[in-house]
């Protein structure tokens, strides 16, 4: 069966419309450039999709209040700052198949763009006036960056592990997953089992779009993905697949295919590495580890009452499983 958005939005339809006003209006700035640049990333926004994990989660625990929006949007600004700052980095031209703000604006305007962001975000986790989810929003802030500089030292140094992996991705990726979830229910109800379980559902559902994305590197097309194919290989980043291919191999196999994979803007290497990583069963041992990280976070739904947000949140994670994009 194919899950739309539309489809994950039901339960959750008015509350998003208020997301979206709160969220804009914490973009609003007495600077023209600014707006100019706030004016294009909002036309070309995407699936919100922690917001939304965010909204029901809240809905497990009661209605929406102030906290729930305020905490969404931060959480959307947050998120938006950090993809802005890793497009400079790795040097995209494209975001979800447009052209980036990098592109555009360049590098310089791009990353005081991004600090502007991270200061909106400052401003509403002072607002939330809740230590909890200060305390919650401050070490995931930290784990963001940690996680991207992480991957960039490992891939640089050859000591990538499966371990290091998921720890890695866990930081960049699954942290704030599982804090817009926490976050979530934290302002509907004052029970930390909930906190917990619903940190746990965002831990492990991040996990799994992060291996979600990154067999896009080997398996997805630019005009459905939204980046370039194989932009991360590129920039040597090794994931999953690539890390299960090397384990499967003697030294000198291994050796081999580093030199091909360190040679990844040439088409012939780009080949060789693709094909060797599926002979090897590397993409069928990380769509494993999609299914089982995301059966994880269906479970960790098992203390809540049936009802259709959770149906959502539990078709949020098949819906990772299935998308194109």
């Amino acid at each position: 069966m194919n899950i739309s958005i539309n489809d994950l939005l039901k339960p959750i339809h008015a509350e998003m419309i208020t997301f979206e006003r709160v969220f804009e209006e914490s973009l609003k700035s007495h600077v023209f450039l600014i707006n100019q640049v706030m004016k294009y990333m909002v036309a070309h926004k995407g699936k919100k999709m922690r917001p939304m994990l965010l909204v029901l989660a809240a809905k497990l625990g009661g209605e929406c209040t102030d906290q729930t929006y305020t905490s969404a949007s931060l959480i959307e600004v947050l998120h938006t700052a950090t993809l802005i700052h890793d497009d400079v980095v790795d040097e995209a031209e494209t975001r979800r198949g447009l052209p980036s703000i990098n592109s555009i604006w360049r590098n310089k305007i791009s990353i005081l763009i991004g600090d502007y962001l991270f200061s909106k975000a400052l401003i509403n986790m002072v607002n939330l006036e809740n230590p909890e989810a200060l305390k919650l929003l401050s070490h995931t802030a930290n784990r963001l960056v940690t996680g991207e500089i992480d991957q960039i030292d490992r891939a640089k140094s050859d000591t990538m592990t499966e371990e290091a992996y998921y720890n890695m991705i866990d930081d960049k990726t699954a942290s704030l997953v599982a804090s817009a979830c926490q976050l979530g229910i934290m302002s509907t109800s004052d029970d930390p089992k909930a906190w917990a379980a619903l940190n746990a559902f965002g831990k492990n559902f991040g996990i799994a779009f992060q291996i979600k994305d990154d067999l896009f590197d080997f398996e997805g097309r630019a005009a459905t993905v939204g980046k370039p194919v194989g932009l991360d290989v590129k920039h040597n980043m090794v994931t999953l697949p690539l890390i299960y291919t090397f384990n499967q191999m003697n030294k000198k196999e291994a050796q081999k295919l580093k030199r091909s994979w360190r040679k990844m803007d040439d088409k012939k290497a780009q080949k060789e590495v693709l094909d060797t990583i599926k002979s090897s069963g590397g993409l069928d041992y990380t769509k494993q580890m999609l299914e089982n990280f995301s059966q994880k976070a269906v479970e960790s739904l098992n203390m809540f009452e049936d009802s259709s947000v959770k149906d959502s949140l539990t078709q949020f994670v098949a819906f990772n499983i299935q998308r194109q994009k």
